[in-house]
Formats: C-alpha cells, structure tokens, sequence
C-alpha cells in the first residue's frame, strides 16, 4: 500500500492552513502556489476536507478556506482516510473475505502487527505536528543577521 500524492496534498494543505491566522479565509489558490499542490487538485482535496467537517468555505472576495477544528486534534490518519477510505496495508485487513486463505495464513499475523504500528504513527501525528515543523523550517533557513 502507498500513500498517495493525494493524500500527501491534502496533508500539506491542512498544515498550511494551520501555520496561518486562524480567523482569516485563505484562497485554493494561495494554498495550492505555496504548497505546490496541481489546481485541478485542490478544490477535490478541500471539498473532501469539508465534507470531513475539517474545514468551511465562503465564497466571494474575502472568501476561501479556513480550519474549523483545532490543528491539534486531526491526526493523519484522519486526513488520509477522509482521502484514501481505510487504511491497509493489504486488502485482507480491510476487506474481510477478500482471502481465500483466511484463518490459515501465516502472514496475516504479521500484516496485523505492521498495520497496527502504522496506523499508531499515524493516529500519534497532528497537523499541527507538521505546522510547527514547517514553522521551525523556515526559521532556520532564514539568514541571521
């Protein structure tokens, strides 16, 4: 399973947002120049985002986006489900009965104990994780005076 360039997106839209003033609305646009995201993307990503009552819209001049939730409470694993639905590292642990060799296979053991680590990373980590990390960046790439 790999995480998509999607998800990846959506992750680094969110953490933008969260490096920003809370009260202000910030334009797809803006979000997709400073982060890199394809236009066509960014609206799918921010609808989805919406939907998963992460974030509101307004429309009009002062219109765009903001985060109606606290950065600190949105793990990533949130955010790649609302893009990728459950998460697997293979399709027998999302899918019960996809596998003809359920019950006898000696690597599910083994699939459920990696998943388990990887959806535990994920559940551990906040946008604001990534925000803060961004921030601290960029202020070490700042020249010294």
């Amino acid at each position: 399973m790999a995480i998509t360039k999607k998800a990846e997106y959506a992750i680094a839209a969110l953490a933008d947002l969260a490096s920003r003033k809370p009260e202000g609305f910030e334009s797809s646009r803006d979000i997709a120049t400073r982060q890199g995201i394809p236009p066509k993307l960014i609206a799918q990503i921010l609808a989805l985002m919406s939907k998963g009552g992460i974030l509101e819209g307004a429309r009009g001049p002062l219109g765009g986006v903001r985060l109606i939730r606290d950065p600190s409470t949105i793990s990533l694993r949130e955010v790649i489900e609302l893009v990728e639905g459950p998460l697997g590292i293979t399709k027998c642990l999302v899918q019960r009965g996809e596998c003809r060799k359920q019950g006898s296979c000696p690597l599910q053991g083994i699939w459920a104990e990696a998943q388990e680590r990887m959806v535990e990373v994920l559940e551990g980590r906040t946008i604001q994780d990534l925000a803060d990390a961004q921030s601290s960046m960029a202020s070490k790439s700042r020249p010294q005076r």
